[in-house]
């Protein structure tokens, strides 16, 4: 079960960016490494309170966080997202904490939040860790980065995808020959998110274990029905005299299924009607988008002597 950073901060979620922060620094110093040295619990618990504070403190991932909830979030963004542009060496420069080896300097951040040390080899701990707290997120050396970055492919999915939810399989080289898997599509998925299998990441060859893979989902643009935000929108032709007179066209959705739409009487070409819900279904608790109609009049490409009489009777009634 995903962390809830609310209640690790022990704040509301309508508390603001100074109550967070104040909270932040409070248990940052109650569970900072040189206040609890060798608590495996309180380093554990301090490194949930960086995590929770990298989150909130930042205004588009706090808003993702609040749009898709601890669950959701957490399939979404891996660690490199949560920690990126989250400058750790600055924030605890406020709080007056230095580079001390006391608590295990630079290595010691490096495990806790799961970058690799410099020089690490088969036999334990190399040389070359350095003195001073460093920020374990922004440096470290090119290896090491490289070594420790989460899998990553991109996906493509079609709007009927995102829309009914579906599963789709890919193949990728393990490192130990090629292997398949099954990632499941949720419904509302947006362009650009992030869905993450546990494990199935390349190896990590510090660790002997397999990171997580993530997949960046790509919605396709589709042949008839267009997106804007959770709206679709689809262009139908209706006869001539249907726009005028009223009548029924037949919609296929994305759903897969039908709906009968009324043309009202004098309808204009170009003109918009609604169906409700039927867009881009709505992710926690959100409403559904909605699909809009542009009605599109189709012209006759010929008239017979009766339609063209008829035409010019109609015609001569002055019809406004």
């Amino acid at each position: 079960m995903a962390d809830d950073y609310y209640s690790i901060l022990g704040v509301g979620k309508s508390a603001g960016a100074d109550e967070i922060k104040k909270a932040f620094r409070k248990l940052a110093l109650k569970y900072h490494p040189d206040q609890n040295k060798d608590d495996k619990e309180a380093e554990e618990k301090f490194k949930k309170i960086n995590e929770a504070y990298a989150v909130l403190s930042d205004k588009e991932k706090r808003k993702q966080y609040d749009m898709f909830g601890a669950e959701g979030f957490s399939r979404r963004y891996s660690q490199e997202d949560i920690f990126r542009n989250f400058d750790v060496g600055s924030v605890f420069k406020e709080f007056g904490f230095g580079g001390g080896r006391s608590s295990g300097g630079s290595s010691f951040f490096s495990d806790m939040f799961g970058v690799g040390r410099r020089g690490q080899g088969k036999g334990g701990r190399g040389g070359g860790g350095g003195g001073g707290f460093q920020n374990p997120f922004g440096g470290g050396g090119a290896s090491q980065q490289q070594a420790q970055a989460p899998s990553e492919t991109e996906l493509k999915v079609t709007l009927e995808d995102v829309v009914q939810g579906s599963k789709k399989r890919i193949s990728l080289d393990s490192g130990n020959g090629v292997e398949t898997m099954d990632v499941t599509i949720p419904k509302g998925i947006e362009s650009g998110q992030k869905l993450r299998l546990k494990g199935k990441g390349a190896l990590n060859p510090m660790t002997g274990q397999r990171g997580d893979l993530f997949c960046k989902i790509i919605v396709q643009p589709h042949k008839r029905f267009k997106q804007k935000g959770k709206d679709l929108s689809i262009e139908v032709g209706v006869p001539l005299l249907d726009m005028i007179m009223g009548g029924k066209v037949r919609i296929n959705t994305l759903d897969s299924s039908t709906f009968d739409l009324k043309v009202p009487k004098l309808s204009k070409n170009n003109s918009l009607l609604r169906i409700k819900g039927k867009g881009i279904p709505g992710t926690k608790g959100a409403a559904d988008g909605n699909l809009m109609v542009r009605l599109q009049a189709i012209l006759p490409t010929k008239l017979d002597e009766n339609q063209e009489a008829l035409l010019k009777q109609i015609a001569e009634t002055e019809l406004s």
